[in-house]
């Protein structure tokens, strides 16, 4: 369905994995991260570019000057941590939740970055009414929406519940945040109808809200865990309306699609880099299946893929678009006009242009889009 010509931007100022931010006033922002410490092939190439650890840190490139170097923001006022979930409304980025390796190891509380006066400023949100990590974000006029997520405890992560059990369907679960009156905090919508999810993508376009792919927590059958499940079932959320409708699946078994709230190119095609097939297909009555499909890696070694799977809204169809030069899982993505931003991300270590690029990496990679003979 499209084309997307695909280049080396510069490089992040360290490795990460699983930030999130977006675009503001011609700057591309990136918060928090997490870097695993770089396997013995990356310490060798790259030695002290990805120094193990939980990032506070801030990020900004310029994307309007013609020398673009990352420039540093005030830290992330909140704990170090990965998988915050970021929206951009007007002149202000918001972020909620995230996990960590330490207590509480989930998190709820929010925050909001604005730019005021040449000066960048961290300032206190409302919590988010439950711990949350990798909550899909999306916006509707001055409205957040958050659906799915998961919780986490140290040891594996919750989406049909939390960890204590107590919030039923966790990963499913639809709210609302009026940024034009923030004291009201959060609301509850009605719940997707489909498998509970994280690591999925959520946008908006026109007023509806399009829920796709993703993962399941931790699955337990009968007394015996399957690990984590593929999820591939996919909705459609009308905001005035307030009710669901089903989409198609998804054609192949793929997930673990990044949550940035602009993966949109014209108002209508979604892009899904990436990503990463389990061993199951969980299915919106709790059962199993197998996966299916053929998913495609530059390095079949990673166990990652770099297949970019796009979904045109107005013909409700999946297609693609030209594959990444490297495996990678969950890259931060944001779209402006004709470009296409991945920052970071999981690979499993490889050469893009000639550049070496590790596990967790210090890549950011640009393509630029075009849309080719697709049906009306």
């Amino acid at each position: 369905m499209l084309k997307i010509n695909w280049r080396l931007g510069t490089d992040l100022p360290q490795g990460f994995q699983d930030s999130d931010g977006g675009i503001l006033r011609s700057r591309l922002i990136t918060v928090g991260g997490f870097c695993s410490g770089g396997l013995e092939e990356d310490n060798r190439r790259k030695p002290g570019r990805y120094p193990r650890g939980f990032l506070q840190k801030s990020w900004a490139l310029d994307l309007d000057r013609a020398s673009r170097e990352w420039t540093s923001l005030p830290d992330f006022p909140g704990a170090a941590r990965q998988a915050l979930s970021a929206a951009l409304v007007e002149d202000a980025l918001y972020f909620w939740g995230g996990f960590s390796y330490d207590a509480p190891y989930c998190y709820a509380d929010g925050w909001r970055l604005t730019h005021e006066g040449n000066q960048w400023r961290w300032s206190q949100l409302p919590d988010f009414p439950w711990k949350i990590n990798s909550a899909a974000l999306a916006v509707v006029g001055s409205r957040i929406y958050a659906c799915g997520g998961s919780d986490y405890n140290a040891e594996r992560f919750f989406t049909e519940t939390d960890r204590e059990g107590e919030i039923e369907g966790l990963g499913s679960r639809l709210l609302v945040f009026d940024t034009g009156a923030t004291e009201a905090g959060w609301r509850e919508l009605p719940r997707c109808p489909g498998t509970p999810r994280w690591v999925h993508t959520m946008t908006s376009v026109d007023g509806q809200l399009y829920v796709i792919g993703g993962a399941s927590g931790e699955t337990i059958r009968e007394g015996t865990s399957v690990g984590y499940c593929t999820i591939v079932d996919n909705w459609k959320f009308d905001t005035e309306q307030e009710s669901w409708t089903r989409l198609r699946d998804l054609p192949v078994a793929s997930g673990n699609f990044p949550r940035s709230t602009n993966n949109v190119f014209q108002n209508r095609y979604i892009i899904l880099p990436g990503g990463y097939q389990y061993g199951h297909v969980l299915n919106p009555d709790g059962t199993l299946r197998q996966p299916y499909g053929q998913v495609h890696s530059a390095n079949p070694n990673s166990g990652l893929c770099n297949d970019v799977f796009v979904y045109d809204i107005q013909a409700n169809l999946f297609g693609t678009a030209d594959s990444l030069p490297i495996d990678n899982n969950l890259p931060m993505t944001v779209v402006r006009d004709d470009s296409i931003y991945l920052i970071g991300g999981e690979t499993g270590g490889g050469v893009v242009d000639g550049q070496y690029y590790g596990h967790h990496p210090d890549l950011l990679l640009i393509g630029t889009i075009e849309a080719i003979n697709n049906p009306q």
